[in-house]
Formats: C-alpha cells, sequence, structure tokens
C-alpha cells in the first residue's frame, strides 16, 4: 500500500500560515471563489456521460496539509485548469478540485460519478454546503475492492443531487500520474456503458489470452524457444492491462492491497525484459549482428534488474523508470527490426510491421501517463489497440518464419535424397568395376595411411604447441595464470604432505596505469616483457615457477624455499626491477614495484588461496608504506593491524 508521510512541522507551519491569510480575507475570497467555480447542468434525460474535463478549479497540496474541515473554513486559493485534461503527470503531490453540478430539476437525482483511472491510491470526493459536509465518498487503491461503494474496475462514487447547485470537492493522491478526468453518469447508462465496454474490452483479453495459448502450444509442439518468448511477452503486457485497466484488482486480487500497489510497475518491468529476449530470439542477432547483440543483451540486463527492483522500491520511482524505459523499448525494438531488415534479414518484415503498428499506441499511451497527452477513451486505450496489432503481427511473423525454414528443411532433404541417388549410383559403378577398384583402393590405403601418418606427427607437433600457448602468457612469452593455479595446488599438497616449505612471490608495478596514461599502451606492454625478462632470468631453479597473475601482477611459486629464501629472491628481484634501463621510444621510463612474501606455516597448513591471499595482502602493505620494497607475511601479527593499513591504502 503507497502511504504518504508528510513532514509534521511543515504541516503545522503551513496551517498557521493558512490561517492568518485566510482570517483578514475569507469573506471576500470565499465570493470570488465561488463566483469562479465553474457550474456543469446535470439533466436526467440526458445524454451522458456529462464531462466534468478541465470545467474545475484545483488546488495543488505538495506536502499533503490540507483536509476537507480546513478547505472548507479557510478557503483556499483556487486556480483555473489551463490545459485540455485535468491530468498532472507523475508528482507527489495531493491535488483537489472545485466543482458545481446544478440539478435543473426539482427533485433528487442519483447520479455515478466516475473517475476511469483505477491504479490511483487515495480519491475523496464531497459534496457539501457552505461548511457542511453532507455526502462524501471515498475509494482508491488504499482501500480494499470490496469497500468500494460501487463494484466496478472504475472509481465509481454514488451521489444524491438536490435540486439546484450542488457544490462538490474532490481530493486526489497517488503515487503514479495524478488524473481526475470526471464523468458524471445516470446509473441506468452507466450499466448499459459498462456492459459495452466490458464486451470490447473481454474481446481484447480474449483474443490475447487466445494468442498466448496457440503460440504455448507451437512452442510445446516446436521447441522455438522465440515462442516461449512471445507467450512471456505477451501474458506480461495482458497482465499489464489489466491492473491498469482495474480488472486485476476486481476480479484477480481484490484484497491484495499490498501486491496491487506494485503490480502495474512489475508487469511494466516484465513486458520490457521479455520484449527485449523476443526480439533477440526471434532476429537472431547473437550470430546475426553481434554488435547489436551485445548492446541489446546489456539492456535486457537492466530490465530485468528493474524488473527485481520493481518489487522492493518505492511505487513511484519504479513506475517513472519502468515508463521511461518502455519507451526505449520500443525504440530499441523499431530500431533494431528495420536495421535487421536492411541487413537482408528476411524474418524482420513483419517483426517491423509489427511493432511500427504498436509503437504509436505505446507512445500515446506513455505520453498520457506523463501528463503531455490528454486523457481520453482513445488515449487510454491507445496502448491495448497497437498492442492487440503487434502480438497478432508478430505471431504472423512466427509462423512466417517457420514456414521459411521448413522450406529450406524440405528444400534440403531434397538436395539429401538427389545426394542419396548419385551415391548409390556410384556404388553401381563401383560394383562393375570391382576388380579394377580393389587395385586402386589398395593403393590408395597405401597413401592414406602415409597421410594418416604425417597428419598425426603434424597433429602431434600441433598439439605441444597449443599446449605451450595455452600454458604461457602471449605478451610475456612466462607462464600465464590458469598454469600457475594448476602448479600451485600440486606443489601444495606435496608440501604438506612432506612437512617442506612452499613460499609464494607476489609483485606489482608501481605505478603501471600512469606508464599506460603517458607514454600509450604500447609502452606498457614493453614494459611488462622487460619486467617479465627479468623474473625469467631470475628464476630459473627448475620446480620453481613464475607466471603473469594479473594486468601488471607476477607470482613466483617458490618449492622447499622458507621464507628468508623468498624474502632474498624479492629483494633482488625489486633491486633489478628498479635498475632496469627501460628505454622506450628514445626515452628512459624508471620503474619499480611492490612484493609481498608469504610461506607455507606447516604447524596449521592453511589452504593453496590462502597462501596467495597472505602474500596479496602483504603486497598491498607495501604499496601502503611506499611502494618499491617487499613485505613479507607475519602470521604472528595482528590481523585487524594489517587490515587496517589495507584499507588506508585503499582509501
Amino acid at each position: 500500500m503507497r502511504h504518504y508521510k508528510p513532514n509534521r512541522s511543515l504541516h503545522v507551519i503551513l496551517l498557521l500560515l493558512s490561517t492568518l491569510v485566510t482570517s483578514a480575507q475569507a469573506y471576500a475570497f470565499s465570493d470570488a471563489s465561488d463566483a469562479a467555480t465553474p457550474v456543469l447542468n446535470y439533466s436526467a434525460t440526458g445524454p451522458f456521460p456529462i464531462e466534468i474535463g478541465s470545467n474545475m478549479l484545483y488546488l495543488r497540496d505538495p506536502e499533503h496539509v490540507l483536509d476537507i474541515e480546513t478547505v472548507l473554513t479557510q478557503p483556499p486559493v483556487w486556480e483555473t485548469i489551463d490545459r485540455p485534461s485535468p491530468n498532472f503527470g507523475f508528482t507527489s503531490s495531493a491535488y483537489w478540485f472545485n466543482f458545481k453540478i446544478n440539478n435543473a430539476s426539482d427533485q433528487v437525482e442519483r447520479v455515478f460519478i466516475e473517475l476511469p483511472i483505477p491504479f490511483l491510491d487515495d480519491v475523496r470526493l464531497y459534496r457539501v454546503s457552505g461548511e457542511n459536509i453532507l455526502e462524501q465518498q471515498f475509494a482508491g487503491d488504499i482501500y480494499p475492492f470490496g469497500q468500494r461503494p460501487v463494484k466496478h474496475q472504475n472509481l465509481v462514487l454514488p451521489f444524491e443531487l438536490a435540486p439546484g447547485h450542488n457544490q462538490m470537492i474532490a481530493r486526489v493522491a497517488t503515487a503514479g500520474t495524478v488524473e481526475a478526468p470526471l464523468f458524471i453518469w445516470d446509473p441506468e447508462a452507466f450499466t448499459v456503458a459498462t456492459a459495452d465496454n466490458r464486451l470490447i474490452q473481454g474481446v481484447w483479453f480474449g483474443v490475447l489470452g487466445i494468442m498466448v495459448f496457440y503460440n504455448l502450444f507451437l512452442f510445446a509442439l516446436l521447441r522455438d524457444r522465440s515462442y516461449l518468448y512471445y507467450v512471456a511477452f505477451t501474458s506480461s503486457y495482458l497482465m499489464f492491462e489489466a491492473a491498469l485497466k482495474g480488472y486485476g484488482f476486481a476480479y484477480f486480487w481484490p484484497n491484495q492491497l499490498h501486491w496491487n500497489s506494485y503490480a502495474i510497475s512489475v508487469f511494466i518491468a516484465a513486458s520490457n525484459l521479455f520484449a527485449m529476449i523476443m526480439v533477440i530470439s526471434f532476429l537472431k542477432l547473437r550470430t546475426k549482428a553481434p554488435r547489436t547483440f551485445n548492446l541489446l543483451a546489456a539492456y535486457t540486463t537492466v530490465a530485468g534488474f528493474m524488473f527485481l527492483l520493481s518489487f522492493v522500491l518505492p511505487y513511484t520511482n519504479t513506475i517513472r523508470i519502468n515508463s521511461a524505459l518502455g519507451i526505449v523499448t520500443c525504440l530499441l525494438s523499431i530500431t533494431t527490426g528495420y536495421l535487421s531488415w536492411y541487413h537482408g534479414n528476411r524474418d524482420a518484415k513483419y517483426f517491423c510491421l509489427a511493432w511500427s503498428s504498436a509503437i504509436a499506441g505505446i507512445g500515446v499511451l506513455l505520453a498520457t501517463k506523463f501528463g503531455v497527452a490528454p486523457a481520453n477513451f482513445w488515449t487510454n486505450n491507445a496502448g491495448q489497440i497497437g498492442v492487440l496489432a503487434l502480438v497478432t503481427l508478430l505471431s504472423f511473423a512466427l509462423a512466417n518464419r517457420f514456414n521459411r525454414e521448413k522450406e529450406l528443411r524440405l528444400n534440403a532433404q531434397e538436395s539429401s535424397l538427389e545426394s542419396e541417388q548419385l551415391v548409390r549410383k556410384s556404388q553401381e559403378e563401383l560394383l562393375r568395376s570391382r576388380l579394377d577398384a580393389n587395385k586402386k583402393l589398395e593403393r590408395k590405403v597405401a597413401e592414406r595411411t602415409e597421410t594418416l601418418e604425417k597428419a598425426m606427427q603434424e597433429l602431434e607437433t600441433v598439439n605441444k604447441k597449443l599446449e605451450i600457448m595455452s600454458t604461457t602468457d602471449a605478451l610475456t612469452g612466462i607462464h600465464n595464470r590458469g598454469h600457475f593455479e594448476n602448479n600451485l595446488q600440486t606443489e601444495f599438497q606435496r608440501a604438506v604432505r612432506h612437512h617442506r616449505p612452499l613460499s609464494i612471490i607476489l609483485c606489482d608495478i608501481d605505478h603501471f596505469k600512469r606508464v599506460n596514461d603517458t607514454y600509450g599502451h604500447k609502452a606498457g606492454d614493453a614494459c611488462l616483457q622487460s619486467v617479465a625478462a627479468v623474473f625469467r632470468k631470475r628464476i630459473s631453479r627448475p620446480g620453481d615457477l613464475v607466471a603473469r597473475y594479473g594486468g601488471e601482477e607476477f607470482i613466483v611459486l617458490l618449492a622447499d624455499t622458507t621464507i628468508d629464501q623468498a624474502k632474498g629472491i624479492a629483494l633482488a628481484l625489486c633491486g633489478e626491477i628498479r635498475a632496469m634501463h627501460f628505454i622506450f621510444s628514445g626515452k628512459p621510463i624508471s620503474v619499480t614495484a611492490s612484493f609481498g612474501v608469504s610461506t607455507l606455516n606447516n604447524v596449521g597448513a592453511v589452504s593453496a588461496d590462502q597462501l596467495v591471499t597472505q602474500a596479496d595482502l602483504s603486497l598491498y602493505e607495501a604499496k601502503a608504506n611506499g611502494r618499491d620494497q617487499v613485505i613479507c607475511w607475519d602470521a604472528d601479527r595482528n590481523g585487524p593491524e594489517k587490515n587496517q593499513i589495507l584499507s588506508s591504502y585503499q582509501a
């Protein structure tokens, strides 16, 4: 359920200011407001409905501090509505509306006042006289559906109009778009119109429902995922319309106020998500347009993330974001379709026609929700009309693609039969010349055997090269991280089993990014190659291993090496790198590196990964202490102290 929590102090201040202003001008202002209040004439003979539209005065209440008693006793400054429809777009403000209904008859008339926007949170309508409330009706999403005065998917409020002028004051507050396109109905005329409207809506939902089940059946039959994505998209939009039109609250979840408060946003997000998945699958972008696929895949990830957030974030935020993403979804879909069609994708023809039919309808609907277009029957149902064309044409597009692929399969089968006939004919010819063929076959077998042996030798050579490539870093020529991690597990288990020392040296080139940024990436590559040469020259003992661990990180595995020995090697490497004469494009570049050293303690044998982590933490400490130095892991040293040093460096 969506609630407003205005600031209490601000509430009091606004009430005090209102009291000071209105106490001095109440009588004169009251006359001015009454004189300016629009009057609508009601006659029991019709025609119906009587559209109130912008024939109202309005008052904006940003902090939700006003109530009906304040409005009646301390009349505020009402403003005229200067737009075709009382639609104020997405806003957190509450809005008050003031109008009069003139009952021309001499008897009390019972009327329905309809607000055909089912997803509004809190709608309150009062019939007043002076400072007295004669009748009041409440409706909206914050009330269970069973409490509505008229059981209808829209907000329908019954009133009795006394002869003459009837003063009406309405308050609308919601977390979405504030709209108040009010209509006055005779109850019987409303019943007839409702039946007609539900017939139209029933046809719309029925067509989409048939499309869902039909394509679900095709998916079960053909196992083409495009049909499944089509069903998911169509179902999501169908449920979005059910929530938007109030049918979901009326028939599916009448008592689930919390779910109803964010159902619209959830189904918009689901429609965005499955629309993108359907576009990617239908147009086969992964193989036919990899770059477009990467773009749409990234956007699909955003849409999926918003789908999950729609369950937890406030509706007032997610409805804005998901509605905006709806526009992006339409634009990406239609643009991608036409680009695919332009590049020769025959499947995109009906796809483009489908989205072209839908883009206008959905665009009008979103423009209405943002307050750009006026709210009426056509704009409120534009999305339904467009999507009906969309899902119908997409179903045709899927069927057309299936038929075309079926035709291609039949052609392939015919080609296969022709090939089979040629093979049989060849076999017959071979049988007729069997004696000659046997001799030729023996000769060919000998030739093929020789060729095969040669190929096997070449394959063995290639496999050896591939093995070297799979374990070697292409840039530096030393081993790569995967080869190091495989050897680390083996050496660690051997060291634990035989109670032998095992050391790790982790190195990181200092300010490497500065080298890239200053001299370019080629200079960075040359720097890495030079540092790798230092490691390759120094680490030459059998059983030891040096590898490139990351971008500018190198790691050394030293078997049967104590912490002191490892530290000595690290100090030597540190000094050699510092003294290294690295020149790029005729410019000498100073290079230093920081080292972290850790050694296996067999007393409480840690894991191989922990050994690397200890070296990594020591490396970070070396960085934090000024770089160009060696820090060894001390198991007895206070952990929190080391973490404090690390945190200071990272900050």
